[in-house]
């Protein structure tokens, strides 16, 4: 550099606060491997991530030790008792997200001077009346507005929160920018706010291209779920499907603790899934039989990102860009005819391997270039 040549002057890491009800650790359901990979994607792009963790799911010493090991700064704020829901038969907006937990964040602002404030879940947007000064990011996870009514069409007992579109719009519209986590839904939620929506997918690192080769996988067919009243729906289906046309399957996480779980077709069982590479490396072939819902199907892209071939329905792979039949089974027992078509054909075996895996670069791709827009916004704060 010559002695004419101004210096650049050096900038300072944009610095972010990720606010949550849901621990980021153990990433063992969908929404908290959200939260982790969003984390770890913006700390590799240059963004100071600090995590503030609403302990509405409870808090123990070695989860609490990972999440202070992974995020800058770690914040622990005790839940409020949930009241009564604020409007008949639907929670309002706020009804979840306690005022004292607005009166934290506000004084973690004046305190650290956060550039940006990421909020996960709308029923959480009150957090951003506290920050005015920030860049204030929701990240919506899924659609909240008349949710219970989708349910019901599908006879599914809704079971968390759920509001009218008016109250989702409303929590929606505290943002400065709106995160959809598929571009279907950011379509919706374009609808419902004024505020400008990015599609912000989904995608975990791909282990296919970094693993060697495993040991042949024990079981043809393999489903991994949490005990969320969707997947309970889906793998009843499933299991109805298969007491027509049997065919040897494992079940596995935290979808085996319920009770009313009553399976005909008697799959293995795989109840304790501490690493999910074990449920991976045990099957040759993953199954999303989601019958509804909304959101990303956390599942789907995790099972593509092992590597391993995925047939599901329609639903199980909204947002990506499925073209393989295996990939948009109409409903389950044309995902049962798949399955049999899966066990009797090599050719099918190979073609639905292959498709699976140019999918997951596709989409991780796809990820990368949404990751990237974000962490340029923020770096352009400082």
């Amino acid at each position: 550099m010559s002695a004419g040549t101004p210096r650049p002057e050096s900038r300072r890491p944009p610095r972010l606060l990720v606010v949550s009800p849901i621990p980021s650790h153990p990433a063992d359901q969908g929404n908290a491997a959200r939260i982790q990979a969003l984390g770890a994607a913006l700390m590799a792009r240059g963004v100071i991530c600090d995590f503030l963790y609403y302990a509405t799911e409870g808090l123990i010493p070695p989860q609490q030790a990972a999440m202070a090991g992974f995020w800058h700064a770690l914040h622990i704020v005790p839940p409020v008792p949930v009241g009564r829901m604020r409007h008949p038969g639907c929670w309002g907006i706020d009804d979840w997200c306690a005022p004292a937990l607005v009166g934290q964040v506000a004084a973690l602002q004046r305190g650290w001077r956060y550039d940006a404030v990421l909020v996960n879940y709308v029923w959480m947007s009150a957090v951003l009346e506290a920050v005015p000064d920030a860049l204030r990011l929701l990240d919506t996870h899924d659609l909240f507005g008349d949710r219970h009514l989708a349910a019901h069409a599908l006879g599914v007992d809704p079971s968390w929160f759920f509001t009218t579109v008016a109250e989702e719009a409303r929590g929606l519209d505290r943002a400065d920018l709106v995160l959809a986590i598929q571009a279907e839904e950011a379509a919706v939620l374009r609808t419902r706010t004024v505020k400008p929506v990015l599609t912000l997918g989904h995608m975990p690192p791909l282990e296919f291209l970094m693993r060697d080769a495993a040991a042949p996988p024990r079981h043809p067919f393999g489903y991994l779920g949490s005990a969320n009243p969707w997947n309970a729906a889906s793998v009843l289906a499933l299991d109805a499907a298969l007491r027509e046309a049997p065919l040897p399957w494992l079940i596995a996480g935290r979808i085996l603790g319920r009770q009313d779980l009553v399976l005909a077709s008697r799959p293995a069982r795989m109840a304790d899934v501490p690493d999910p590479a074990q449920f991976y490396a045990a099957v040759d072939c993953v199954l999303n039989p989601m019958t509804g819902g909304t959101g990303l199907k956390i599942k789907t892209v995790e099972a593509l990102a092992h590597g391993r071939p995925v047939l599901g329905t329609s639903a199980a792979f909204a947002g990506l860009p499925a073209e393989h039949p295996g990939h948009c089974a109409p409903d389950v027992p044309a995902l049962v005819g798949l399955m049999h078509e899966y066990a009797g054909s090599p050719a099918f075996r190979h073609d639905l391997r292959r498709a699976s895996r140019l999918l997951a670069l596709r989409h991780a791709a796809a990820v990368a270039a949404e990751q990237d827009s974000l962490a340029a916004r923020l770096h352009a704060l400082v």
